[in-house]
């Protein structure tokens, strides 16, 4: 049979556009290909990159192969936490950082391994000159924690255990208002005063002091203890914004922390059996073997003796409608610490009773029952 020339013309196109065609799906599926092993290559590579980043972004050091944090003193100021961390500090299986921490995860991280390790303590004598790990419970007293909850994440992992005490708002806020004082004069800081009725009502801040900032329970809600609803976060989101607080979002959540919760009347309680009894609820939720010092032999430190004529008696007259807004603001307060705070399985005290009777006394006037 003999084709024709257009025939011909229009088989050559035929052929000619099998062959391309032909290339173009070998190129498609080549390439399709290429992206498969590279993709699958990349998720091999994956857990790595997530793993190294993951001691950044995670809570704390979770890696079990870096030290990590075994407890810290959280807060809040003028609530004993200096005297606590004192008595801690001279157990002895107890490592304390010296001062109060001040530094970031990776000062932490440069502390954590200086304490690391510790000598002589094998009983084989071939490796009784080789660093063994210590057993000793290392912490920190950084009162910055409790109202910088981000912090959590750069400081302590899901195993840390947190310290919080609290006081009478009144008592608090005139106790920490005279501190102040005393570093003005004293220590030359903080030569700024505000008057003081600006620390009433938020309009002002004062290092950390004001009456908005004597809501224990807002700070405490972001501990992550207790679910909060959605009329709770827009409160809170609300309030933070007029008090200062630097709050996290991912803090509102469940957090695996333990909290042991103490009230400044239980470290310096008269009643000998109920002070034992908070000092072997401490040893306890340290997991220390041996007790710890009676904390009635200890002296008290940053104790308010300093006096100068800007110190405040707050149970002056002058000052009724400061401890008004502090009454009132605590009785809500401790409403919310007895009622869902102290029921989280999370959260230790040591004398339930003793601290709801002192949570109690949050919604009466101190001064009125020191003049009764």
């Amino acid at each position: 049979m003999i084709l024709s020339a257009k025939q011909k013309r229009s088989t050559k196109r035929i052929i000619l556009a099998f062959i391309v065609l032909t290339i173009i799906s070998l190129l498609v599926n080549f390439y399709v290909l290429s992206i498969f092993i590279g993709g699958n290559e990349n998720s091999k590579a994956a857990p790595s990159v997530a793993a190294s980043s993951s001691i950044e972004t995670n809570r704390g050091n979770n890696n079990k192969n870096e030290p990590s944090l075994d407890f810290a003193i959280i807060g809040f100021a003028k609530t004993g936490t200096t005297f606590l961390h004192d008595i801690l500090a001279n157990h002895s299986q107890v490592i304390m950082y010296d001062d109060e921490f001040w530094g970031d995860g990776n000062m932490l991280r440069k502390w954590l391994n200086k304490t690391t390790v510790m000598t002589g303590n094998s009983s084989n004598e071939t490796n009784r000159e080789q660093p063994q790990p210590t057993t000793k419970r290392r912490g920190i007293k950084c009162p910055r924690i409790v109202k910088e909850t981000a912090r959590l994440d750069q400081l302590l992992n899901d195993t840390s255990r947190v310290i919080v005490g609290v006081r009478h708002p009144v008592h608090w806020f005139e106790s920490l208002y005279n501190y102040r004082i005393w570093q003005k004069h004293e220590k030359k800081r903080h030569n700024t005063k505000p008057p003081l009725r600006f620390l009433h009502n938020n309009r002002t801040d004062w290092l950390g002091l004001s009456t908005g900032a004597a809501r224990f329970d807002l700070y405490l809600k972001q501990l992550g203890k207790i679910p909060l609803s959605p009329e709770e976060l827009q409160h809170m989101t609300r309030v933070n914004k007029v008090n200062g607080i630097m709050t996290s979002t991912a803090h509102h959540e469940q957090h695996p922390i333990k909290v042991l919760l103490y009230s400044m009347e239980q470290i310096k309680d008269s009643n000998t059996q109920r002070r034992l009894h908070f000092q072997h609820t401490l040893q306890q939720f340290l997991n220390l073997d041996t007790p710890l010092h009676d904390l009635a032999t200890k002296e008290k430190v940053n104790v308010n003796n300093f006096q100068h004529s800007e110190n405040i008696d707050i149970c002056e007259e002058q000052y009724r409608e400061i401890r008004n807004t502090l009454v009132w603001q605590g009785k809500h307060a401790s409403e919310w610490i007895r009622n869902k705070f102290m029921k989280s399985e999370d959260v230790v005290v040591s004398d339930v009773g003793f601290m709801n009777e002192v949570l109690g006394r949050w919604g009466v006037d101190p001064c009125d029952e020191k003049s009764s």
